[in-house]
């Protein structure tokens, strides 16, 4: 049933890594928890979820996507270097009944996947009750890995529809450089709490010029199953807002040469391996799965219910709290954007085609989602324009000419 639904749901998963995977999943949890896993990837995420998405997605006309992003906060303990959310202001946050009321319609639609971004979501200890009333719905949160207390342990402890992950950026050197000293030792002290627990947990790393080889080696995805972690999640840089490091961000001869590399690697692991933001020729039969350009295909919403196509496009034209989540992906921005990702064969748009995402900006009259969002990507654009790509310009010829 676990590969069977996989097949079904798109490939969230790769069927050749399921049965190993999901065998030591099953081992390292509880058996509590492992049925509520179960219940939430599995069934209601991977089966119940997709079959109820196609089925809207006739209806409505539009495309449904598997998992939404929710920012509650923005709050967080840190000042990571190029972090896109920098620019945002730390004050305002999102009430928990107001992620309760986001989670609600998106179970309606269909979108069982829920991820939970800040600032640092471990500043707001409330959530986990949230995560912990919806044990029908599948949970990922990204952390920075140094607020986890012995009360937030003990809630993860009842969450088993949850999947932690820490990102860093390689060992103590990169991610300390990039998140500050002393932070690559409290992730790895959190990671053993969380082993020793039986709790889930993965790790996400952004890739760019100064870490991109450390990251995808042996070393390090050795280090991370070591340490505990069952999924990975790997992201090339995209910069974002006022901090943004436009030189860090690799071009697409790096990113297709690294993500090649992590698919010859990746048969050496049980870990799932997920690459998001590239597609490439020859995707990987083992443990790595290709998940492409996130805009458009999944959303952000940021703690005043504006709703972002990605973390990366600081823009939007809805609001969830006034239009509802329905109208988001009916919207002509959100469509604009998915159409855009799917011209260029899911390669980042934000990366890859900041002119034409600019254009779609404009078009819509979007709005941005802090103060200098318009001129900070106008910016962007117009020092780094489009890298064309061999694989899209085909696809993207043919559909002019028809």
């Amino acid at each position: 049933m676990f590969a069977g639904g996989v097949k079904r749901a798109g490939n969230f998963f790769s069927e050749a890594s399921i049965f190993d995977l999901h065998a030591e999943i099953c081992d390292y949890l509880p058996k509590q928890r492992r049925r509520e896993f179960e219940r939430a990837w599995v069934v209601n995420n991977l089966l119940v979820g997709a079959k109820k998405r196609r089925r809207l997605e006739r209806k409505l006309g539009c495309t449904l996507p598997a998992l939404i992003d929710i920012t509650p906060t923005e709050k967080c303990n840190l000042n990571c270097l190029g972090c896109y959310a920098l620019s945002y202001s730390r004050s305002t946050e999102m009430t928990a009944d107001q992620v309760r009321l986001i989670i609600g319609q998106a179970r309606e639609l269909g979108i069982f996947l829920i991820g939970l971004l800040g600032g640092e979501p471990f500043a707001r200890k409330d959530l986990l009750s949230v995560v912990e009333e919806n044990k029908d719905m599948a949970f990922r949160i990204s952390t920075n890995g140094t607020m986890l207390d012995r009360e937030i342990i003990d809630a993860l402890k009842r969450c088993g529809n949850l999947v932690t992950f820490f990102s860093l950026e390689g060992f103590e050197r990169e991610t300390d450089s990039w998140r500050g000293d002393g932070v690559y030792s409290q992730i790895m002290e959190s990671m053993a709490r969380l082993k020793q627990q039986r709790i889930l947990f993965g790790f996400s790393a952004l890739l760019h010029k100064n870490n991109v080889r450390t990251v995808v080696s042996n070393a390090f995805l050795d280090s991370m199953r070591d340490a505990g972690c069952k999924f990975g999640l790997f992201f090339p840089y995209g910069p974002a807002g006022d901090s943004a490091r436009y030189e860090l961000r690799l071009d697409e001869d790096e990113i297709a040469e690294n993500f090649k590399r992590l698919d010859a690697l990746s048969k050496n692991y049980t870990m799932l391996l997920v690459k998001e933001g590239y597609t490439a020729p020859g995707e990987s039969d083992n443990y790595v799965v290709e998940k492409g350009c996130r805009a458009g295909v999944t959303i952000n919403i940021t703690p005043e219910g504006n709703v972002e196509p990605c973390n990366g496009i600081q823009f939007y034209s809805e609001n969830v709290f006034l239009s509802g989540l329905k109208s988001v992906f009916t919207s002509k921005f959100y469509n604009d954007i998915y159409g855009c990702v799917r011209r260029y064969n899911g390669r980042c748009v934000s990366i890859f085609q900041p002119k034409e995402v600019l254009r779609i900006i404009e078009e819509n009259g979007a709005m941005g989602s802090y103060p200098r969002s318009l001129p900070t990507y106008r910016r962007y654009a117009t020092c780094y324009p489009e890298l064309p790509s061999k694989r899209s310009t085909k696809k993207v010829v043919e559909e002019k000419q028809s």
